[in-house]
């Protein structure tokens, strides 16, 4: 964030003094505004020097709006006023008696509450819509990183993986380009925080889990609860609620979903340099595989992908994994140039 926060002050309280600062200067423009509003209003105004700068600064923009100085010089003190020594506007020129009349004034009035509250609302949207903290992270087939948010969320970020992270005044935003990433979300009712990987969405407050992006998204929870929409721009499409120790395993292709138990030495096991398979379909084995060998691995018959797989992966040494696979599975692997191909069958590694 470029713009340097007042000393004392967290990004994540500026964030909320942005957010009741927007509601107060919206609220005061409905028409159910009432004296004791008023009051709240200059009480939150008065307690701290920071409420009112930020209140006037959202409230400067349409004040002194020049298109509303122009149409209604007199609601508005007159366009291009000169100030006087006092920094008071200097007395304007007499009005010529009849210009505009008595009928017309509702209609002015109406038309400037109108134009306020239009600019009131694009300022509010361009408000809610502008991101006060942005970051952009990737990761070579051999790296792994650490990310630390402003609100004390951290992201681990597994290898040959990219997100985006983008932080509004309201809500949290990841974008899990591709890879796997393991979330500790810091609590924050009033701004979600939801992971995107284009075809599906994890929704969360403040929760720990691990999820993997690919033709198979797999999610797991360690602490707390998450909302997954398999279907995210389906606005009917079911949501599934998952809590500690359950995950779930979603072919973004077909739909098909596979339950999963999340034990917690197994969610983001991947940063002890260790995976467990247990029962685990070849096909998010190979998925896997193909992440820490950084070449292809793939299969001769889509079928194969539905063998169970159990065994101890180290990321350290995929390769001596892949060709272990013929001991565990009626396969056969075969390594080239383009990468790994395993076949239908029994035999060793070539």
């Amino acid at each position: 964030m470029n713009q340097r926060l007042p000393e004392g002050v967290s990004a994540q309280e500026m964030a909320g003094l942005h957010d009741a600062a927007a509601d107060w200067f919206v609220r005061r423009q409905q028409a159910d505004w009432t004296g004791a509003d008023e009051r709240a209003l200059d009480a939150w105004l008065a307690a701290n020097a920071l409420h009112r700068d930020i209140f006037e600064g959202m409230a400067r923009p349409w004040n002194a709006a020049p298109q509303l100085r122009q149409l209604f010089p007199e609601e508005f003190g007159g366009a291009g006023a000169e100030l006087t020594g006092t920094g008071r506007p200097a007395p304007r020129q007499a009005v010529r008696a009849g210009r505009v009349r008595w009928w017309a004034r509702p209609a002015m009035a109406l038309c400037t509450l109108a134009a306020v509250a239009s600019l009131a609302a694009g300022g509010w949207y361009h408000w809610d819509r502008t991101p006060g903290y942005t970051l952009q992270a990737r990761t070579t087939p051999g790296e792994t990183r650490d990310l630390l948010l402003p609100d004390g969320s951290r992201i681990a970020l597994n290898r040959s993986s990219q997100l985006q992270v983008r932080y509004y005044p309201r809500r949290r935003e990841v974008v899990l380009d591709h890879g796997e990433a393991f979330f500790q979300v810091a609590p924050g009712a009033d701004r979600p925080f939801t992971v995107d990987t284009g075809t599906s969405q994890v929704k969360v407050v403040g929760t720990a889990f691990n999820m993997r992006a690919g033709p198979v998204l797999v999610v797991k929870v360690l602490e707390g609860k998450v909302q997954l929409r398999p279907g995210r721009d389906d606005a009917g499409a079911e949501v599934m609620l998952l809590g500690a120790g359950s995950g779930v395993a979603l072919d973004t292709a077909t739909g098909q979903r596979r339950v999963l138990a999340a034990e917690p030495d197994t969610v983001g096991d991947w940063r002890t340099g260790q995976l467990r398979f247990s029962g685990t379909p070849l096909a998010e084995v190979a998925q896997e595989l193909s992440r820490y060998l950084a070449e292809p691995v793939v299969l001769e018959d889509p079928a194969l992908g539905r063998l169970l797989v159990s065994g101890l992966l180290a990321t350290a040494s995929p390769e001596r994994f892949v060709r272990a696979l013929p001991g565990l599975i009626p396969v056969r692997v075969q390594h080239s140039k383009s990468g790994w191909l395993i076949k239908r069958g029994t035999g060793q590694a070539n």
